[in-house]
């Protein structure tokens, strides 16, 4: 349970065996690759394969140009529990191949973006045409053609809009421009008027400044012929069969869409061969053989090679311990109880690769610390029972070991809920004998002893991340860092712990006990003044260096109080159950709708409470790990193991 131990493997093989040498990498899955150290003659003509991947990016651009286009006019596929959870295509490769040969992707993408830009241009037309005969209801009350108003000799006419409130000023500022200008309203519209102004064309500047001094909108109807009753009506006609051709145009695309899996699988065959592609920029090479270099884990080493020697003898690997300078990638690697903890781990950081995996360390204090937040037995077996059955039916990744975690969240919290009485909020005098059997303390009624079990339980996990350092210094070679700064650290706390339980908590503590701890804490004090500067040079900035070392004291009570929120989240799961519990009875008294309401209350409000709590349970004791325990030991800044494999989305083929 620990780093994957890793081994660097150089690969010199012939470019004729290029193309077997990639599909082991990518079959084997193992490899994380690394830009060669080893300067090899240029390629020449060999050195790039530019116009490949650009033919590969090109066809990858249109296939998920494709997948976007067709997608929402595919029909819906039927919901099972299996394609729930694994909703990719699942096919041979007798039918994979079949797919490859037969299906045309240059006429389909065009045939796609012919369709497409039919709809929306189609789609836009109507819309306009649509805007305008609403526009033209506005002055239905003209009974002459549009087209006659602007054919006259001498006059003019324009229909404008403006508001209600400008009607008086425009009217007065038209006889001022001209006293041969009529305005005609034609309708209205809230405070809108819609009006017809007719005057001479030689009094056009005058009228149009007059105009635009009030803000009016020209209606913008050029173009438009007959009367606006039979301009509106046409137009309207135009436009429902423009959304007629649209509904044709969807019905040629859902039939485009009916193949849509085989855009899919495509999709990620491209995938796989554009990422063979990008991956041998990686490679080194000369005109006649290319190197690989990368990262193997020990325990795949033997299947690597063994891949690479079923290509042929044009293959050559080597394969070696890391050197003390190199930067190596982190896999974590741990047993099934411990794995998905993981994730816990990651979502911090990754430690490098001279350091322990802090995963088996931190997994017994979160899962307890997620118990303790929750708090709730019923809560817990129904997490428990709904996280299996997900669990279950997942396929391997991280939703399915977050589930994991999530399973052994629910086993704690049930178990922390049996001994402290938390079923669903139910009052722990009207359950059962043999579940009121269980209880040990009733937080709700006792929270100091809660609250003095969760401190002991960071005092604990405080003590081990300092003996988790103390062991690294030591291995390192520091023995004095690892006796003075972290051993020492730990008798000091040890010391000061009754002494807190007694003056803060009030807390009763035996006199000889108290006496030893006194004692004890005040030699341990002194020797943490006289030591926690130790490696300065200046005898006075040693003493007062020490002396500030003491005020650490401050920070790792700080970080004991941190874990009261363990009893608080506890709480208030408790306390919101309760309420739920007491807003159904009341609902229950509703003639008629009373027990319907009651049972919907119960059952929303405690999913609800259990999810909230749950997240805060997840969240806290992940903060907790985060803060108070990795602060005490672990570095991190590990890099990530990305092996070169094969990484589809849509898809799985079956041999």
């Amino acid at each position: 349970m620990a780093v994957s131990r890793m081994r660097k493997i150089q690969i010199l093989a012939h470019r004729g065996v290029k193309e077997e040498v990639v599909s082991a990498l990518r079959e084997a899955g193992a490899l994380h690759m690394t830009e060669p150290t080893v300067d090899l003659e240029p390629a020449g003509e060999y050195g790039t394969h530019r116009e490949e991947e650009r033919e590969l990016s090109a066809r990858l651009s249109k296939l998920e140009h494709l997948r976007v286009f067709l997608k929402p006019h595919a029909p819906k596929p039927k919901k099972s529990l299996d394609t729930l959870f694994d909703p990719r295509i699942h096919l041979n490769r007798s039918r994979l191949l079949s797919i490859m040969e037969s299906f045309d992707i240059d006429a389909r993408y065009e045939r796609a973006v012919n369709v497409e830009g039919e709809i929306r241009a189609a789609e836009a037309e109507a819309a306009r045409k649509q805007s305008l005969a609403s526009e033209l209801a506005h002055w239905s009350g003209i009974d002459q053609a549009l087209e006659e108003l602007s054919g006259m000799t001498r006059a003019s006419v324009s229909l404008v809009t403006f508001e209600a409130s400008e009607e008086e000023s425009l009217l007065s500022d038209l006889a001022e421009a001209s006293r041969e200008t009529d305005l005609q309203e034609v309708s209205r519209a809230g405070s809108t008027v819609y009006a017809a102004v007719l005057f001479l064309k030689e009094n056009d500047a005058a009228v149009t400044a007059a105009l635009k001094k009030h803000n009016v909108r020209w209606a913008g109807l050029e173009g438009v012929s007959g009367t606006p009753d039979e301009a509106a009506e046409r137009i309207g006609d135009e436009a429902d069969r423009l959304r007629q051709r649209v509904e044709e145009l969807r019905g040629a695309a859902a039939e485009e869409a009916s193949d849509l899996e085989s855009v899919l699988v495509l999709l990620d065959e491209s995938a796989e061969e554009l990422a063979k592609k990008v991956a041998e920029q990686n490679f080194a090479r000369t005109r006649e053989t290319f190197l690989v270099e990368g990262w193997v884990r020990a325990a795949d080493e033997k299947r690597l090679l063994s891949l690479l020697e079923s290509v042929g003898p044009e293959v050559e690997a080597r394969v070696r311990d890391p050197e003390a300078d190199e930067k190596v990638p982190v896999d974590l690697s741990n047993n099934t109880v411990v794995d998905p903890f993981e994730f816990v781990t990651t979502l911090y950081g990754r430690p490098s690769y001279s350091e322990r995996d802090p995963t088996p360390l931190l997994a017994p204090f979160f899962i307890i610390f997620f118990g303790l937040c929750v708090s709730d037995g019923g809560y817990g077996v129904t997490l428990a029972a709904l996280t299996f059955f997900m669990m279950r039916r997942m396929r391997p990744g991280g939703g399915r070991q977050l589930m994991k975690l999530l399973f052994m969240g629910g086993l704690s919290t049930a178990a922390v809920g049996a001994v402290t009485g938390g079923w669903f909020g139910i009052d722990p005098a009207i359950m059962p004998d043999w579940l009121s059997a269980a209880i040990v303390m009733n937080p709700l009624a006792e929270p100091m002893k809660m609250l003095n079990v969760v401190f002991v339980l960071g005092i604990v996990q405080i003590l081990t991340g300092l003996a988790i350092k103390m062991v690294a210094d030591v291995k390192d070679g520091r023995l004095m860092d690892g006796i003075l700064d972290e051993l020492l650290w730990m008798f000091f706390i040890v010391f000061l712990v009754p002494l807190g339980y007694n003056f803060i908590l009030g807390g009763h503590v035996p006199p000889g006990l108290m006496d030893v701890a006194r004692k004890g804490a005040m030699v341990a004090g002194i020797l943490v003044v006289a030591t926690g500067a130790r490696k300065n040079p200046n005898p006075v900035l040693k003493v007062l260096g020490g002396v500030v070392k003491l005020y650490d004291v401050v920070g790792y009570f700080g970080d004991v109080l941190s874990y009261a929120r363990l009893l608080a989240l506890g709480l208030a799961t408790g306390a919101i159950a309760m309420a739920i519990n007491g807003v159904a009875e009341m609902a229950g008294g509703i003639p008629f709708v009373g027990p319907v309401a009651a049972v919907l209350i119960l059952l929303g409000g405690h999913l609800f409470n259990l999810a909230v709590n749950c997240l805060g349970g997840f969240v806290h004791s992940a903060r907790l790990q985060y803060l108070e325990f990795f602060g005490k030991f672990f570095t991190g800044g590990g890099k990530v193991f990305a092996p070169f494999r094969e990484e589809k989305r849509y898809s799985v083929v079956k041999e």
